[in-house]
C-alpha cells in the first residue's frame, strides 16, 4: 500500500503542532539575533583594529551607517525566512500529528479509517505501518468480539446445572 496514492487536500492550518513549530521559530530567532551581535562585534573590531587611534565608539557609528543598508533587508527576509521555515515543518510535524491523533482514536477503541500522506510529507512509511497495525487490530479487535458472542451464546444454551436435580439426591 503506498500511501502516496491518496493524496489529502492542502493544509487548513499554518502552524499544525504549536509547540514543535514555535519551538523552531523562537530557536531561529535565537540564532538570528546571535548571528546579528556576532557580525556587529566582528565588524566593531575590525573597523577599531584598521583605525587604532580613534575611539571604538567611532567605529561602532560607523558600523550602525552600514548597518542602514543591510538590517532592513534582513528585516524583510525575515517573515519571508519564519514562513519557509513553517511551510517546511509542515512536512513532518503534519504526518506525527495525525498519526499521533489517530493513535489515540485507535487506543480508545475507536474504528479509524487510513491515513495518508500529503504530497511532499516526511515520514510516509509511518502512515503505511500505522495503516497495517489498524488493519491487524480491527481484525483481533473482529475475533475478540466473535468469540464474546460464541462465548454467550454457549453460555445460555448449557442448561443451568443449579435447577436440573441430580438423581441421586432425590432419593
Amino acid at each position: 500500500m503506498n500511501s502516496t496514492s491518496n493524496v489529502t487536500p492542502m493544509r487548513q492550518r499554518i502552524l499544525i503542532d504549536a509547540g514543535v513549530q514555535g519551538t523552531l521559530i523562537r530557536r531561529t530567532a535565537i540564532y538570528a539575533a546571535a548571528t546579528a551581535i556576532y557580525l556587529l562585534v566582528i565588524f566593531i573590531l575590525s573597523d577599531a583594529l584598521s583605525h587604532p587611534k580613534e575611539p571604538v565608539s567611532e567605529s561602532l557609528l560607523r558600523c550602525l551607517d552600514e548597518a542602514v543598508f543591510w538590517a532592513p533587508g534582513l528585516m524583510l527576509l525575515a517573515p519571508l525566512f519564519a514562513y519557509d521555515l513553517i511551510h517546511i515543518s509542515n512536512r513532518f510535524v503534519g504526518p506525527m500529528f495525525r498519526l499521533r491523533r489517530e493513535l489515540r482514536k485507535l487506543a480508545n477503541g475507536e474504528n479509524v479509517a487510513p491515513i495518508f500522506s500529503r504530497q511532499g510529507d516526511f515520514w510516509t512509511d509511518a502512515s503505511d505501518s500505522f495503516n497495517c497495525l489498524r488493519e491487524e487490530l480491527a481484525g483481533l479487535r473482529e475475533l475478540t468480539a466473535d468469540s464474546r458472542v460464541q462465548a454467550e451464546l454457549a453460555d445460555t444454551t448449557e442448561p443451568n446445572l443449579s435447577t436440573v436435580q441430580n438423581p441421586a439426591s432425590t432419593e
